[in-house]
């Protein structure tokens, strides 16, 4: 990855409809994303390469938001990794009692150049309650984990000029289950559903940036038990997409 103190470039961002997957054009934002540092020391990683980003709405008034990118090459590899929670597109607060911690840490995002690739990212667990089922359900619990599913070489456009790139596809699994006692035998799970989203990063080494990136916009539906319907609730989609190169840096 050519990480270079000083590159600047512009994105597009917006969310998308969980249905259609379509824009929703009341979201859509230009962001400037700037790479500050090429080689950083920061949460127990060195080498990292640290962007900022400006984020403005481009009607409706100003909104300036920080955020940063943080992106490592471990050495003497072409494996990328990133800095990022399992899974921020995840929104649970319409259901009461859950509080799933999915923070952030380094997980392996891409290896560059590969055609064919597969690895497990990470997994997390939690348990939460449901007002309204029967006694006998003590919670639900939810499995959240990650994979990368396939990799591929891909040119993209930006503003007239075609790069290499890397693509990755990871796919975020959801395995919700029941904790039932019975009255026999403690507590039994009892499977509910599994829901899949789908995320693709586009990885230029070129320009030591993530080009594009995709996540899946979906409602996540847990299933029924005894004829009661179980909540569901959103996973917002998004598409981040680099529209100009302002700078390449030094």
């Amino acid at each position: 990855m050519q990480f270079k103190p000083g590159a600047r470039y512009e994105y597009t961002t917006y969310s998308t409809d969980t249905a259609t997957q379509a824009p929703i054009e009341s979201t859509r934002r230009t962001k400037t994303r700037t790479l500050i540092a090429s080689n950083a020391s920061v949460n127990g990683k060195a080498g990292v390469a640290v962007s900022l980003d400006s984020l403005f709405a481009t009607a409706g008034g100003f909104l300036s938001v920080t955020d940063s990118v943080l992106l490592q090459q471990a050495s003497g590899t072409n494996e990328i990794y990133r800095y990022a929670s399992l899974a921020p597109e995840l929104d649970f607060s319409g259901i009461a009692g859950l509080s799933l911690d999915i923070g952030s840490a380094w997980r392996h995002e891409a290896t560059l150049g590969a055609t064919s690739a597969k690895w497990f990212l990470g997994e997390v667990a939690d348990t939460f309650q449901i007002d309204g089922l029967p006694p006998q359900v003590k919670g639900v619990k939810i499995s959240v984990s990650d994979s990368a599913i396939a990799s591929a070489a891909e040119n993209l456009t930006v503003d007239g000029v075609s790069y290499k790139t890397t693509k990755t596809t990871h796919r975020l699994d959801l395995k919700f289950s029941l904790i039932v006692n019975l009255g026999f035998g403690g507590d039994q799970l009892i499977a509910l559903n599994t829901n899949s989203i789908l995320r693709t990063t586009w990885i230029c080494s070129e320009l030591g940036a993530i080009i594009r990136e995709e996540r899946e916009a979906k409602t996540i539906s847990l299933g029924s038990y005894t004829g009661i319907a179980l909540p569901t609730f959103p996973a917002y989609g998004s598409v981040t997409a680099m529209t100009k190169v302002i700078a390449k840096g030094n």
